[in-house]
């Protein structure tokens, strides 16, 4: 065994969850070790296309020019749709961009690059921003203790053991995690629902799908629901995922071999026998609804899969991952860094769970209704419109100080939000001071940022002295719109703390007599200190 290597924290598995965790906690200061067994980043068949929300947080991070450079230029519409046969009549379209456009609450377009396209790109942030990801290397145990915590790994291809030691590891190992096993945390919910069969084939369907354009060349995202699969475009024209329900009706060795694979896929889509089928790849895989009982257990965080796991149907999953690295990231700087105390890590559970059980439940919601309607029963939730799930779930405990009246709403409509505590600040429309057109949503991610009212500006000297201090990340910007002020529920002298991770901490609906001792008490209780 050789000598023990030290890193202020460990990042167990380099998926959407991991990577993201990584970048966002390197932005704040950190450089963490990523470790993954796979020999390196995923070529599966997965799903494909980034919500707005999750393309926000991606331009904190750096990356989302990227994402926009895999998703192609000319692919910026989708639709998901219902049909009886691949060649069409469409029955019912499920979800199009018309349908789902989120401008009203974000400067974003939607992405559509594949999963697997951007995890590559965020292991190529990560690395640029200083972490450090090794794949081929393989977690064998662990043990923790009051100071830290201690990975045993080894290298997959040459058997080499050491030991890493790390301030915290998070466990993004995936919805099996041997981690989380390992801790003896179990899993609440449905359980496994189903089994998928996942296949990534190359054809020519442009006659089939002449139908819908866009669809045969990859401009344009389309997923059909035909029957029990699923078939979805992808960025290159001519190759094709396929998502099937292994169901009792059909022998369970048909998908053993690729010839059974062709024919079903063929059947299942009503193909004519001339069209030629090439597989690349296939893999099974089940169908889960489940959180984790803990999503903290001392020293180890748990993220992404190995946190949560839910059907696919809504494309919410790989997401939530990424989007858990940006609400894990910060805090997990802020108490290596020491602006914050331990307790803060705390509250990744205690937001994000709840948040977690409710996607669980929808994305098996539209599991019922697009693909398996024999798993309906009298619990199956009514749906929420994809803008709700994405920009206006709140946090009505942890890391925020609500307003005495708060009803304490897990979700709202952000449409008509105005910037209560444990909601995601509102996106308003600016204008830069060199005249071009920026919004709020541009002022957040380096840190805490504290915005006032156009007439405000006595916040600005105190609060920053306040935030230096305490070695407190902190910008103020006095913003000067006449809209601002209702749009954050706020006066004119009114201030509003915004997190690195754009939600809002608290407010003051005026200025207060003494701003640097009413900052001070704020920051110091957000942060746990």
């Amino acid at each position: 065994m050789t000598a023990v290597e030290h890193h202020s924290v460990l990042v167990v598995g380099a998926g959407p969850a991991g990577l993201s965790t990584a970048i966002f906690s390197a932005l704040h200061g950190v450089r963490p070790l990523v470790v993954d067994s796979r020999p390196g980043a995923s070529t599966a068949v997965k799903a494909t296309g980034q919500y707005p929300h999750t393309m926000e947080a991606l331009r904190i991070a750096g990356v989302a020019d990227r994402i926009r450079e895999l998703s192609r230029p000319d692919r910026t519409g989708f639709a998901m749709v219902l049909a009886p046969r691949l060649a069409g009549p469409v029955t019912r379209t499920l979800i199009s961009g018309r349908e789902l456009t989120m401008r009203q609450v974000s400067p974003e377009e939607w992405g559509t690059a594949s999963q697997s396209g951007a995890e590559r790109a965020l292991a190529e942030r990560a690395r640029e921003l200083g972490a450090e990801v090794r794949f081929g290397t393989r977690v064998s145990g662990l043990a923790q203790d009051a100071e830290g915590v201690t990975a045993f790994v080894e290298d997959v291809a040459t058997g080499t053991r050491r030991r890493i030691r790390a301030g915290y590891l998070v466990a993004a190992d995936g919805w099996r995690s041997p981690i989380r096993e390992a801790l003896g945390v179990p899993l609440q919910g449905r359980g496994v629902v189903g089994r998928v069969l996942r296949v990534l084939f190359k054809a020519d369907l442009s006659e089939p799908l002449a139908h819908t354009p866009g669809a045969a060349d990859g401009s344009r995202f389309v997923a059909f629901h035909v029957g029990r699969a699923v078939l979805f475009n992808t960025e290159i024209p001519g190759l094709y995922g396929y998502f099937r329900n292994l169901t009792p009706e059909l022998s369970d060795d048909w998908y053993q071999s690729r010839e059974g694979i062709v024919r079903q896929i063929a059947t299942d889509l009503g193909l004519d026998d001339n069209v030629a089928l090439n597989v690349v790849e296939s893999g099974e895989t089940s169908i889960a609804c489940a959180v984790a009982q803990r999503f903290q257990v001392g020293r180890v965080l748990l993220a992404g899969d190995a946190a949560h796991v839910m059907p696919p149907t809504g494309g919410l999953g790989g997401n939530t991952a990424i989007l858990d690295g940006l609400y894990l990231g910060w805090r997990l700087a802020a108490v290596v860094e020491g602006w914050a105390g331990p307790e803060l890590l705390h509250t990744f559970e205690t937001e994000r769970r709840p948040y977690a059980r409710l996607l669980v439940e929808q994305q098996f919601a539209n599991l019922v209704e697009r693909v398996a309607p024999e798993l309906r029963d009298g619990d199956v939730p009514d749906p929420l419109p994809p803008a709700v799930l994405a920009f206006g779930y709140r946090y009505p405990t942890g890391a925020v100080l609500l307003d005495p009246d708060d009803d304490q709403a897990p979700v709202e409509d952000p449409a008509s939000a105005t910037g209560r505590p444990g909601s995601r600040a509102p996106y308003l429309p600016l204008v830069a001071s060199d005249g071009t057109a920026s919004s709020t949503t541009a002022l957040f991610g380096a840190g805490f940022v504290l915005l006032t009212g156009p007439q405000g500006g006595e916040w600005a000297k105190p609060a920053t002295l306040v935030a230096e201090r305490l070695g407190v990340p902190l910008t103020v910007h006095v913003v000067d719109a006449d809209s601002f002020p209702a749009r954050y529920g706020i006066g004119l002298t009114g201030a509003s703390l915004v997190r690195p991770d754009r939600f809002v901490a608290w407010r003051a609906p005026e200025l207060v007599e003494d701003p640097a001792a009413r900052v001070e008490e704020v920051l110091r209780t957000l942060l746990r200190r």
